[in-house]
């Protein structure tokens, strides 16, 4: 039975035209709310609406950003200069009372423009004002589609086709977990697992055998909570992988339990003093909790308080008129 134009939906590898090695969602109302990140996140949108001047206040990216419900960065890039060159952003939930004319850089330019020619009454295609490789689409639904490099010609196709106005997404990219909380996440990250080459090398090289895939979500900042998950071919691999970062975390432990103690016979170490010794960045790693559910490791960090504290009290100077 034929499908018709209006009930046609995507998702992004067909976008991409193959699984992302990167994949970013944010959920801007989250962080928002957020006692920790939501001071930080609406200070960066002062900034940047005080760069762009007064009579653009709440048209800057950033603040698109903030005001959207979800948003959805998947990457096909192996190598960080590569970055940006074949990419998909989706914005979903974009506020209707936002004219993606109106949406300005930092130094109040206008970012997009209209194609000329362009005549569609169901969505519109932006091209944007400084030459490069990419386009905006503004689809039903209120979702934005971002594409650049190769990603653009393939976006057009799905929304002349009147697919992309139903993205699915980060639905059958094979990156998520089944339950594993994205949801709740206020972001998270994901990308297949050989594509940090470092965990097949060496002591960790039992991390990566079989590893199938990785991703990291940030929890609510009153939790200070990085969960980690690692996801394998088979339960055997996970085990295996289970045990070494088992032993990396409790050796990172023992170094923490050893350093307390030394602070304590020496009342003149400073927390300077102690950030300055070699692999201090990583002691925090000794206090995560490492579990396994049938193929999948699940690491949870606490984030380090000095961290969140700086987080929270981080200001933002405004630049003069």
């Amino acid at each position: 039975m034929p499908t018709d134009k209006a009930d046609r939906a995507t998702d992004l590898v067909a976008l991409l035209g193959a699984p992302p090695d990167l994949l970013v969602r944010l959920h801007p109302p989250a962080l928002q709310r957020d006692p920790v990140y939501g001071p930080l996140l609406r200070r960066a949108g002062e900034m940047a609406s005080a760069y762009a001047g007064p009579m653009n206040l709440g048209t800057t990216a950033l603040a698109v950003i903030e005001r959207t419900d979800e948003v959805v960065v998947a990457q096909r890039a192996r190598d960080v200069r590569e970055l940006g060159k074949d990419a998909v952003i989706l914005l979903r939930g974009v506020p209707a009372d936002i004219d993606p004319l109106q949406v300005v850089d930092t130094a109040g330019h206008p970012i997009w423009k209209a194609v000329a020619g362009d005549t569609r009454t169901t969505s519109r295609e932006l091209a944007p004002v400084q030459p490069a490789e990419a386009a905006l689409f503004v689809t039903p639904g209120l979702s934005w589609i971002i594409a650049s490099g190769d990603s653009v010609a393939r976006v057009r196709a799905e929304v002349v086709a009147g697919g992309a106005g139903r993205v699915k997404g980060v639905e059958g990219v094979g990156t998520e977990l089944p339950g594993d909380g994205s949801d709740t996440a206020l972001a998270s990250i994901s990308m297949p697992g050989d594509v940090i080459p470092q965990l097949r090398q060496g002591a960790l090289a039992p991390v990566g055998a079989g590893l199938t895939n990785i991703k990291l979500d940030l929890g609510p900042g009153a939790l200070g909570i990085l969960i980690a998950r690692l996801a394998y071919v088979d339960a055997a691999s996970a085990a295996s992988a289970e045990g070494t970062v088992l032993a990396v975390t409790l050796a990172f432990r023992h170094r923490l339990e050893e350093d307390i103690k030394a602070d304590g016979h020496a009342p003149q170490a400073t927390a300077q003093a102690r950030a300055a010794r070699p692999g201090a960045s990583l002691e925090w790693l000794g206090a995560a909790k490492v579990d396994r559910e049938g193929a999948t490791v699940i690491v949870r960090a606490p984030i380090p308080k000095p961290w969140l504290e700086a987080l929270a009290k981080a200001e933002v100077t405004v630049p003069p008129p």
